[in-house]
């Protein structure tokens, strides 16, 4: 599939031509202006096609809009539970004993 779509595949470091590139560490996208420029950071970068870009970035940011205002509830509700769990069991962190030849 990736060969229909003509992605290419570069390294941090190298030098491409113009383009949008994906990088695959951060999932960023990277713009190279017409005289093209050596990649930065780190990571694998694939050249995605113009019109890609256009049709996923709205249907990205709209997935991101509206798994937000579910996520960050439910990782409060986690939290909070968890450290009322923690209270109920009378759990502590663990604490090191260690004496050698394992004499007490």
């Amino acid at each position: 599939m990736l060969k229909r779509l003509n992605f290419q595949k570069s390294s941090a470091g190298t030098f491409v031509p113009c383009g949008t590139y994906l990088n695959t560490k951060r999932w960023e996208f990277h713009g190279v202006p017409p005289e093209g420029e050596v990649l930065d950071g780190e990571g694998e970068y694939y050249r995605v096609p113009l019109l890609l870009v256009l049709g996923l970035g709205p249907l990205i940011g709209l997935a991101f809009i509206l798994f937000l205002p579910i996520a960050v509830p439910l990782v409060l509700i986690y939290g909070i539970g968890k450290k009322i769990s923690g209270a109920l069991h009378g759990r502590r962190p663990a604490t090191f004993d260690h004496r050698p030849g394992g004499v007490r």
